[in-house]
């Protein structure tokens, strides 16, 4: 019993420090979401920056002809836009590389400059390119994006920074298509764990064409979006029609253990006659099968099922006493008749369920028979050919193993914080000197509190204890992914940097 407690305050501690450190994620996650969605602080906030309007520092005006105009800036970039690639390294720090990147650009505008005074960027382009790049390392920074999709969000940084440049909508509307094309690919890409992954190349080629094609407006990038959104049909398509495999082969797996677990328990020590085998262990075990696909251990089907079951087993017994053989007579019609109702209503051979149902009625005849207290009129003067309820054995059975296993499991279950359920997606630990996985929860299978994981092909790639990964989760040794929108987490990550520090 300590040793019970010991193991629940475990369970409930690590359980509580997920949901505390869930917890405050969350309140992040909501308050940048709020952030998001005030257009109007947003416009404050980037406003300020890109003016530099906090800044205490102060410089003589500057004669404009010492600074390239907008237009020389996005064409200095459409000259580098194919060939600036940079590229995320897993392990390296986070952080963009702006003055490289600025580096690359002034060269590029340079060799516009055809006057004899030397020439620089404008604060406010040099500011609002600042302001991207920030929102560039936050990609970096969100655990949610794994380290291919963020190689492949890295080379959209040039027709962003140009968008930003010529939309002064783009930082405000949540429906712009350059934000989307971005949401887009890392929604897409959740699952994708390498660059040589198919969908992976397919948005490669996608974004190349973008960036080939991408001048001064969001034509480009609505034709991305387009194809993006084309893929993601595709690839749900697949995973939906994957996975429902997967879950059935899963549950009819599952049924199969269940049913023969029940089989077990309910046959052991007693001796079913060879007759009656046939229907018992095929014809009714594949009926007990299909009501647990259909309607589950808890219905009254699989009751139903069950009890007929355990009173076929218990009637099959040679009888002990003149009362067990009256109340057999009685009702073993009863008996027959309901059992062939049932099989009849699965899709058996006929044939072979009227055999087996008959050889049940007569091994009932035979066992009335055979009794030492049989009474030849009692038969016909008492039988009944329906049974209206299923009479009590008086075998204390006992809970089944089944039983058994679902109140250990409940409590597993019960361990794992709400986030956890069919659908989302987690960084999964695999073991020491293995790499994680990027999965999605598919089933828990309540019998055994055991969770079913697949890729994002819908294909089943392992599966966890509850109790098991519930520790995992709390010590961060596996993470919930959250499949959010990068941009506007991104966004919402940068106004609270650039507000923290004024």
């Amino acid at each position: 019993m300590t040793a019970e407690i010991h193991t629940l305050d475990t369970v409930n501690r690590h359980k509580l420090e997920l949901e505390q450190c869930q917890l405050g994620t969350d309140t992040i996650n909501k308050s940048g979401q709020a952030i998001a969605q005030d257009s109007e602080y947003i416009s404050k906030v980037i406003k300020d920056y890109i003016t530099n309007k906090d800044s205490k520092t102060s410089s003589k005006p500057t004669s404009r002809n010492n600074y390239f105009n907008r237009q020389d800036v996005v064409k200095a970039l459409t000259g580098i836009q194919l060939s600036y690639k940079p590229e995320y390294i897993p392990g390296q720090k986070v952080n963009i590389n702006t003055e490289g990147f600025k580096y690359a650009l002034m060269n590029g505008m340079a060799k516009l400059n055809n006057s004899a005074v030397p020439r620089s960027m404008n604060q406010i382009d040099g500011r609002t390119i600042d302001f991207v790049e920030m929102i560039f390392g936050a990609f970096l920074r969100d655990k949610n994006i794994s380290h291919a999709i963020k190689s492949l969000l890295l080379t959209l940084q040039i027709p962003v920074v140009k968008t930003s440049l010529l939309d002064n909508n783009f930082f405000y509307d949540i429906k712009h298509p350059a934000r989307n094309v971005l949401d887009t690919v890392a929604h897409i890409g959740i699952g994708i764990e390498d660059s040589n992954d198919t969908v992976y190349k397919t948005m490669e080629l996608i974004i190349e064409q973008l960036l080939r094609s991408f001048d001064q407006n969001a034509v480009s990038f609505r034709t991305a979006l387009v194809s993006l959104k084309r893929l993601t049909d595709i690839e749900q398509k697949k995973q939906k029609q994957n996975e429902q495999q997967t879950k059935q082969q899963i549950m009819q797996e599952h049924a199969r253990q269940i049913v023969l677990t029940e089989l077990q328990f309910y046959t052991m020590s007693n001796k079913i006659p060879k007759s009656v085998q046939p229907l018992i262990l095929n014809h009714w075990s594949t009926l007990m099968f299909h009501r647990y696909i259909k309607y589950g251990k808890n219905s009254e089907q699989w009751n139903e099922a069950t009890d007929l079951l355990n009173l076929m087993i218990q009637t099959l017994k040679p009888l002990d006493s003149k009362e067990e053989w009256t109340s057999l007579q009685s009702f073993y019609m009863g008996i027959v008749n309901t059992v062939k109702e049932l099989l009849d209503e699965t899709r058996q051979s006929k044939e072979k369920v009227y055999m087996a149902v008959t050889n049940l009625k007569n091994t009932y005849i035979k066992i009335l028979a055979d009794s030492e207290y049989y009474e030849e009129t009692a038969i016909t003067e008492n039988s009944y050919d329906t049974l209206d309820s299923i009479p009590s054995s008086d075998a204390d059975m006992g809970p089944s193993p089944v039983d058994v296993k679902i109140e250990s499991a409940k409590i597993k279950i019960e361990s794992l914080p709400q986030q956890v359920k069919p659908g989302t997606w987690f960084e999964i630990y695999t073991g020491e000197d293995h790499p994680v996985r990027r999965l999605k929860l598919s089933v828990i299978i309540q019998e055994d509190a055991r969770l079913v994981f697949v890729d994002r092909l819908g294909i089943k790639v392992l599966e966890k204890d509850a109790e098991e990964f519930s520790h995992e989760l709390a010590i961060r040794k596996s993470n919930l992914l959250d499949d959010h929108s990068v941009f506007d987490h991104a966004l919402s990550q940068v106004i609270h940097s650039i507000a923290a520090t004024k």
